[in-house]
Protein backbone atom coordinates (compact mmCIF):
# COMPACT_ATOMS: atom_id res chain seq x y z
CA UNK A 1 0.00 0.00 0.00
CA UNK A 2 1.43 3.36 -0.99
CA UNK A 3 1.78 6.01 1.67
CA UNK A 4 -0.70 8.83 1.25
CA UNK A 5 0.20 11.26 4.02
CA UNK A 6 3.47 12.93 4.94
CA UNK A 7 4.73 14.44 8.19
CA UNK A 8 7.92 16.23 9.10
CA UNK A 9 9.85 16.05 12.35
CA UNK A 10 12.79 18.02 13.68
CA UNK A 11 15.58 16.01 15.29
CA UNK A 12 18.59 17.09 17.28
CA UNK A 13 21.98 16.45 15.70
CA UNK A 14 22.47 13.55 18.11
CA UNK A 15 19.10 11.98 17.28
CA UNK A 16 19.72 12.32 13.55
CA UNK A 17 23.19 10.82 13.84
CA UNK A 18 21.93 7.84 15.84
CA UNK A 19 19.01 7.30 13.46
CA UNK A 20 21.33 7.49 10.46
CA UNK A 21 23.75 5.01 12.05
CA UNK A 22 20.93 2.57 12.83
CA UNK A 23 19.45 2.83 9.34
CA UNK A 24 22.83 2.07 7.77
CA UNK A 25 23.49 -0.79 10.18
CA UNK A 26 20.24 -2.61 9.41
CA UNK A 27 20.08 -1.41 5.79
CA UNK A 28 16.76 0.42 5.82
CA UNK A 29 15.86 4.05 5.20
CA UNK A 30 15.40 6.58 7.95
CA UNK A 31 11.83 7.00 6.68
CA UNK A 32 11.22 3.27 7.20
CA UNK A 33 12.48 3.56 10.77
CA UNK A 34 10.15 6.51 11.35
CA UNK A 35 7.14 4.62 10.01
CA UNK A 36 8.10 1.57 12.09
CA UNK A 37 8.42 3.66 15.26
CA UNK A 38 5.06 5.35 14.70
CA UNK A 39 3.37 2.04 13.93
CA UNK A 40 4.81 0.47 17.10
CA UNK A 41 3.67 3.43 19.21
CA UNK A 42 0.12 3.16 17.85
CA UNK A 43 -0.04 -0.62 18.37
CA UNK A 44 1.25 -0.36 21.95
CA UNK A 45 -1.19 2.44 22.73
CA UNK A 46 -4.07 0.42 21.26
CA UNK A 47 -3.08 -2.63 23.31
CA UNK A 48 -2.83 -0.44 26.44
CA UNK A 49 0.88 -1.24 26.75
CA UNK A 50 1.79 2.42 26.58
CA UNK A 51 0.46 5.44 28.39
CA UNK A 52 1.67 8.77 27.13
CA UNK A 53 2.47 11.41 29.77
CA UNK A 54 -0.29 13.80 28.71
CA UNK A 55 -3.15 11.27 28.60
CA UNK A 56 -4.05 11.91 32.24
CA UNK A 57 -4.40 15.63 31.47
CA UNK A 58 -6.91 14.87 28.69
CA UNK A 59 -9.14 12.84 31.00
CA UNK A 60 -9.03 15.65 33.58
CA UNK A 61 -10.40 18.09 31.01
CA UNK A 62 -13.16 15.68 30.00
CA UNK A 63 -14.34 15.27 33.62
CA UNK A 64 -14.60 19.02 34.06
CA UNK A 65 -16.65 19.58 30.94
Amino acid sequence: MASKYRISVNLSAQEFSELDELAKKIRVSKAWLGRFAISELLVRRKNKQLQLPFESLQSYGEDAG
